[in-house]
C-alpha cells in the first residue's frame, strides 16, 4: 500500500478525542495492516476504571479510521482485541466503489467546546441527521433529554468538579494535568487551561486553587460550591443532552466511543458544538468496583446519589451509562487542544 495513504488514515485516527488529550495509543504498520496499541498508562489513573476511558478513546479512533479509509478508497476490516494491549488490527483492502459519507473533513474540525450553549431545541431534521448511525451500534442504546431534564442531568454531572477540588488525591492529579502554556501541549498530554474556558481572571483564580491548602480553605468558606453551581449552569445550557448506555462489559465501551464519535462528527458538520462529560460516571465505577480508599464516605455518598439520579432521569435499567454529552450552538471556544503527531512503527 501507498505509505502516504496509510499515514493519512492514521492521522485521521489520531484526531480522536481522549481523556486529558492523552492520545493513549501508538500504531504498528506492516504492508496493509495497522495494529493499534493501547497505552492506558497515559490516561487518568482514577477516571479510567478498567481502562474503559481508554476503550472509549480507541472506539472514537476506530470510527475515524473507518471513515478515513473509505474516503481514501479502502475497506477496513477490524479485528477487536486480537492480543493483549492491541485494541484492534485493521486490514485494508481496495474498495470497488468509494462511498463518501461526508464526515472525513469533520474529523479535523471536531473539537470540544465548554462554553455555554444556546438552549433552543434542535429542529427534528438535525436530530435525525445527528443520530442517523445509531442502529449500526447494536451494543449501544442512545437516550436523549430536553427541557427541564437537562437541568437535572447537569446538576448531577457537575459534582465531579467539586470532588476533584475537595479530594486531595484527585486535586493533585487534576493539577498535574493542567497545561498553563500553549506550547507545552506539543510535549505532553493534559488539559490546556484555555480549552477549559478559563479567561485571565478565571485562570488566575484556578492557579490559586493549585495549592491544596488554598483549595481546602475555599472549600471551608463554601467558595468551591460556587464553582460547582457555575459548572452545573454551563452544563445545563444545551439544546439537548444525551447518554450512551451499554451492558456492563469492557468491550462495549469501545462501541460507545465509536457511536459518540459518529454523533460528534455529524454535529461538527452541522456547525453544532459537543461537550463530552464523563467524570461522575467513572467516579461511580471506582467508588463501587475499583479504588475506594481514596474517597471519604461523604464523597462516596455524593457520587452514588448523583449516578442514581442520572439513571432515573435517563430511565436506565440493568445497564450502565458509558458516557454523557451535551449539544448546542455556541460562540467559538477560547482554544482547541493540540494533537501531537502519532507514534508509528513501520515493520
Amino acid at each position: 500500500m501507498d505509505k502516504e495513504i496509510i499515514e493519512k488514515i492514521i492521522a485521521a485516527g489520531n484526531h480522536a478525542p481522549s481523556g486529558s488529550n492523552s492520545q493513549p495509543w501508538k500504531f504498528i504498520v506492516k504492508d496493509n495492516i495497522i495494529q493499534v496499541v493501547t497505552l492506558p498508562e497515559k490516561d487518568h489513573k482514577v477516571f479510567n476504571f478498567r481502562n474503559r476511558g481508554t476503550h472509549i478513546a480507541h472506539g472514537a479512533l476506530m470510527e475515524n479510521i473507518d471513515i478515513a479509509s473509505r474516503f481514501l478508497g479502502y475497506e477496513p476490516k477490524f479485528e477487536l482485541f486480537p492480543q493483549k494491549h492491541i485494541s484492534t488490527t485493521i486490514t485494508l483492502s481496495p474498495l470497488k466503489e468509494v462511498k463518501d459519507v461526508g464526515l472525513y473533513n469533520s474529523i479535523f474540525q471536531r473539537h470540544t467546546n465548554r462554553k455555554p450553549y444556546e438552549k433552543e431545541p434542535l429542529p427534528q431534521k438535525e436530530k435525525d441527521y445527528l443520530f442517523q448511525a445509531v442502529n449500526r451500534f447494536t451494543q449501544c442504546e442512545l437516550i436523549t433529554v430536553q427541557g427541564e431534564k437537562i437541568h437535572q442531568v447537569a446538576e448531577n454531572l457537575a459534582f465531579d468538579i467539586l470532588i476533584n477540588l475537595q479530594n486531595e488525591v484527585l486535586h493533585k492529579l487534576l493539577f498535574q494535568e493542567i497545561i498553563w502554556k500553549e506550547e507545552e501541549q506539543k510535549h505532553r498530554h493534559g488539559l490546556y487551561i484555555k480549552t477549559m474556558e478559563a479567561t485571565p481572571p478565571k485562570a488566575f483564580f484556578f492557579n490559586l486553587l493549585k495549592n491544596w491548602k488554598v483549595a481546602k480553605f475555599f472549600n471551608k468558606i463554601k467558595l468551591l460550591q460556587k464553582i460547582y453551581q457555575e459548572s452545573a449552569k454551563t452544563n445545563a445550557s444545551a439544546a439537548l443532552m444525551g447518554a450512551i448506555v451499554v451492558e456492563d462489559y469492557d468491550d462495549n465501551f469501545t462501541q460507545a466511543g465509536r457511536l459518540m464519535e459518529n454523533i460528534w462528527l455529524r454535529a461538527s458538520k452541522l456547525d453544532l458544538n459537543f461537550h463530552l462529560i464523563t467524570g461522575v460516571l467513572f467516579l461511580w465505577q471506582q467508588v463501587n468496583f475499583g479504588e475506594k480508599s481514596i474517597f471519604s464516605e461523604n464523597e462516596k455518598d455524593t457520587i452514588n446519589k448523583a449516578y442514581k439520579n442520572l439513571t432515573e432521569i435517563f430511565n436506565v435499567k440493568n445497564k450502565i451509562i458509558a458516557l454523557t454529552f451535551r449539544i448546542g450552538r455556541a460562540d467559538k471556544p477560547l482554544a482547541i487542544s493540540y494533537k501531537r503527531p502519532p507514534e508509528i512503527v513501520w515493520e
